[in-house]
């Protein structure tokens, strides 16, 4: 009998070897040489799920994206308005050595994009995907009476995009400048300057990272195996 070969798993397998091509050797090393060797198949075999490198490297980076944000709704669930969005915050953020990693592939694929308008016009989409997620969260807080009077929701929610995307890229090319106990403390200034003024708190946290507790603790986990 013909192997019954399952699609969408191949398909996983071979963009998790495009993961693991790019966090051990660059995404500059990343060529369909490279990846075809590690997920074990022929370059025939990739041509017949991907149409160049080019959509090789966007799934990969919407595959990342998707695990991101399944991590997000699992840590966030039962939270609600400016909880929610701290916890949401907190997976986007570059706080361990996955999100590291996350963070230095992501930016590696910036760099990707400016030559190659399939893939900004993905960015951009992905982009998008993230801001509206944030957005959402912040009308919940409008709505819970969490925001003060003067919030501009979409101001705010370009304030978080840079927060992240900021903190992203100097904690790749300076990370001894922003250490998580840091990022923790930037966040929770931003955040507080939201909330109406009465209950405005002053954020005082060490620069060491805290453990965090509940829904959050599922952050810390090791590396993942992006085999799996």
């Amino acid at each position: 009998m013909p192997k019954i070969v399952d699609w969408d798993a191949r398909r996983d397998e071979i963009l998790s070897a495009t993961w693991r091509v790019i966090a051990r050797d660059g995404i500059a090393k990343a060529t369909i040489g490279a990846i075809a060797r590690e997920a074990d198949c022929s370059r025939g075999i990739l041509a017949h799920y991907f149409d160049d490198k080019a959509d090789i490297l966007g799934s990969a980076l919407v595959m990342s994206h998707r695990r991101v944000g399944a991590r997000m709704d699992a840590s966030a669930a039962g939270h609600t308005g400016l909880d929610a969005l701290r916890i949401v915050m907190l997976e986007a953020l570059p706080l361990d050595e996955r999100r590291d990693l996350e963070a230095q592939i992501e930016i590696s694929f910036w760099g990707r994009a400016l030559g190659n308008p399939a893939l900004r016009e993905l960015q951009h989409s992905e982009f998008d995907r993230l801001r509206k997620r944030l957005r959402a969260h912040l009308a919940e807080a409008r709505a819970l009476g969490q925001l003060g009077g003067h919030v501009d929701l979409d101001l705010a929610t370009h304030q978080l995009l840079v927060l992240i995307d900021g903190v992203s890229a100097e904690r790749v090319l300076y990370p001894g400048r922003v250490p998580p106990g840091r990022q923790v403390d930037l966040l929770d200034r931003v955040l507080d300057g939201l909330r109406p003024p009465a209950e405005q708190r002053a954020s005082a946290r060490e620069e060491e990272w805290e453990e965090p507790k509940g829904p959050a603790a599922a952050a810390r986990k090791p590396i993942p195996d992006f085999a799996e």
